[in-house]
């Protein structure tokens, strides 16, 4: 028996993640798969400030256990429609760790000054003073705050990606970055780069 759509919230300001409106006037280039694939795509990267995420071909079809329910598409046809996305150049697509890594096209000469959903500050690493005890002990770069943190010296900071709390986990042998989603849910892995990771205060 199909779950029926119990309907979208009342307000449009409630239980909602930003939707790119750079697609205005691009939706009649896609097939209704093409779409429905992006809009997954989309809602695993966009939807959680990322630009890149590791999508294997079962999670396009079936969805996270708890979380969604994929496309709903058969297999042959998730490939044809990704291949399509790459083709018409919406998305790149290349080997992961443990699935494709699907990244968004970027528009660098974005013309708007608006407030962006990633930021473009990629910038050189900042140096702060870090207080143990009271004590200044000396200033760290980015890439010492990373592997200090990564061996277990927080220093009073925690890192968080565009807002959101990260963590350094160990998963079947493997270490690795993860961002836990504003909005609640299941922890996701980083795939972006450490250099826009964001330290800040730890709160008392």
């Amino acid at each position: 028996m199909i779950k029926k759509f119990p309907g979208f919230p009342p307000q449009p300001s409630t239980n909602f993640w930003s939707y790119p409106k750079e697609l205005n006037g691009y939706w009649h280039q896609l097939s209704g798969s093409e779409q429905k694939v992006l809009d997954y795509i989309l809602r695993h990267t966009w939807g959680f400030n990322k630009v890149a995420d590791e999508i294997s071909l079962t999670q396009l079809e079936d969805g996270i256990e708890g979380f969604d329910k994929g496309t709903g598409l058969s297999r042959p046809t998730i490939i044809k429609a990704s291949n399509g996305l790459i083709k018409k150049g919406f998305v790149f697509k290349k080997p992961g760790k443990k699935a494709n890594l699907y990244e968004l096209v970027k528009n660098f000469n974005y013309p708007s000054k608006e407030t962006l959903p990633f930021d473009s500050k990629k910038s050189s690493p900042t140096i702060e003073n870090f207080t143990i005890e009271n004590k200044t002990i000396r200033n760290f770069s980015l890439k010492e705050k990373v592997e200090a943190y990564k061996q277990g010296k927080r220093w009073g900071e925690e890192p968080y990606f565009r807002g959101e709390k990260m963590r350094w986990l160990e998963r079947k042998g493997q270490w690795r970055w993860e961002v836990i989603p504003k909005e609640g849910g299941r922890w996701l892995e980083f795939v972006g780069s450490e250099s826009e990771i964001d330290w800040r205060q730890s709160r008392p």
